[in-house]
């Protein structure tokens, strides 16, 4: 039975769960954690040179950026695209706004005037913190309503979607619990 082959600067076989890059200069491959390279860090890289090539022909090369906006940043037409989430200039432009508080841009009204005609007059544009329950239509369970009686009601075969809950703990020693 052959040996499998080894590579990198730790001379290890192929191991299919850790990130590799390929040197395009002597094509061999690296561990990225062993040639200090993420694998988000190598779509940014548009030739890698490994530590042995390095010496001989210089530091990897980076791809062009065009735009710092897009995700993509080599995309043509860059300019005429928005700002993407989470890209740099996001983060910059985000930081640099002001927002108005929620005290400032909360409506506060009863659940009678929460109607399907007044939000379809004038929409969802703001968050809304009904002072009164009554007239809104809706009925809050007892306080001590809990998943067992939504087992009950709906029976313990039925798949509900549900929002990940943690619970504060009581105590900044205490951990949370999911």
């Amino acid at each position: 039975m052959a040996a499998a082959p080894l590579y990198c600067v730790c001379r290890q076989p192929y191991d299919v769960s850790r990130f590799m890059i390929e040197c395009d200069i002597c094509k061999d491959w690296f561990h990225g954690s062993c040639v200090q390279v993420e694998e988000h860090q190598a779509v940014d890289i548009d030739v890698y040179h490994c530590p042995n090539c390095d010496v001989l022909h210089g530091p990897s090369l980076m791809k062009k950026r065009n735009n710092w906006h897009r995700h993509d940043y080599t995309e043509p037409n860059d300019g005429t695209k928005p700002v993407q989430a989470g890209t740099p200039v996001f983060v910059k432009e985000l930081q640099n706004r002001a927002f108005a508080s929620g005290e400032e841009i909360m409506l506060r009204m009863k659940g009678e005037q929460v109607t399907p005609r007044y939000l379809e007059r004038h929409g969802f544009k703001y968050p809304i913190a009904v002072t009164e329950m009554e007239g809104l239509g809706l009925k809050l369970p007892p306080t001590t309503f809990s998943v067992k009686d939504v087992e009950e009601y709906v029976g313990d075969t039925v798949i509900l979607p549900c929002l990940p809950l943690c619970i504060p703990p009581k105590d900044k020693h205490q951990t949370p619990h999911p």
